[in-house]
């Protein structure tokens, strides 16, 4: 009776799970991986998001300590960034970066070299390449009539139709490569409800701090995020 029952048990060890408890677990599983993975992704990306938002926020300090110490932030183009200009300054460690949009080519692309010799920030650009795919630190002349969305040269920061005056200098971080939505809620974050877009939809976003265009074909937009202007 004993070699019995043992023989039994040791049967019913070895059997495993049947297929119905297999495909209960399998099922369980599949239900977890629905909701749990776009969660974990979701949570990325938010991440991400809040990374940008300490780095343009630790800029807008940078170009205020600038601004201070030297006086005026001097004029870029497409190949001298500000940023560059902010670590030859001792201002920061290094160029501006986030996790959101193009990220940055590795090597990096050589941008100007800023030079103080004589007491006025110069840029010097033999050697240097085009970084307008990359994120960056731009100075520009404001253009009031210029849309805000298209090039960094205006922003209506009260939310209307009012640009930033004539003759001043607007200092921006470009952040290119953007998905529509990484755009609209870098928006939401920096400007919250009232100058954002109410969907991630194909519109672009005009006012407050945060601008962006049209996305292209690819789905992607170009954002531009006011830090100063004198």
């Amino acid at each position: 009776m004993y070699k019995t029952k043992r023989l039994s048990f040791s049967a019913r060890a070895r059997s495993g799970f049947s297929l119905v408890e297999m495909i209960g677990v399998l099922a369980i599983i599949a239900i977890l991986a629905v909701i749990i993975v776009p969660k974990v992704f979701s949570t990325i990306a938010s991440s991400r998001v809040t990374n940008a938002v300490g780095s343009i926020t630790s800029m807008k300090t940078a170009i205020s300590d600038f601004a201070g110490k030297y006086g005026t932030v001097p004029l870029g183009n497409g190949v001298s960034r500000i940023d560059d200009l902010l670590v030859t300054a001792g201002i920061i460690d290094s160029r501006f970066a986030v996790k959101i949009g193009t990220q940055p080519a590795n090597p990096p692309l050589v941008g100007s070299t800023w030079n103080n010799a004589n007491g006025t920030w110069v840029a010097v650009v033999a050697g240097a390449v085009n970084q307008n795919a990359q994120s960056r630190l731009i100075c520009q002349n404001a253009a009031p009539a210029a849309v805000p969305s298209t090039a960094g040269t205006n922003f209506f920061l009260n939310g209307g139709a009012t640009g930033l005056p004539a003759g001043s200098r607007v200092i921006c971080a470009v952040i290119p490569g953007l998905t529509i939505s990484d755009a609209r809620e870098l928006s939401l974050r920096i400007d919250g409800d009232v100058n954002t877009q109410p969907t991630t939809s194909s519109l672009a976003d005009n006012a407050g701090k945060v601008v962006y265009g049209v996305p292209n074909g690819a789905g992607v937009t170009t954002a531009y995020v006011y830090l100063a202007h004198q």
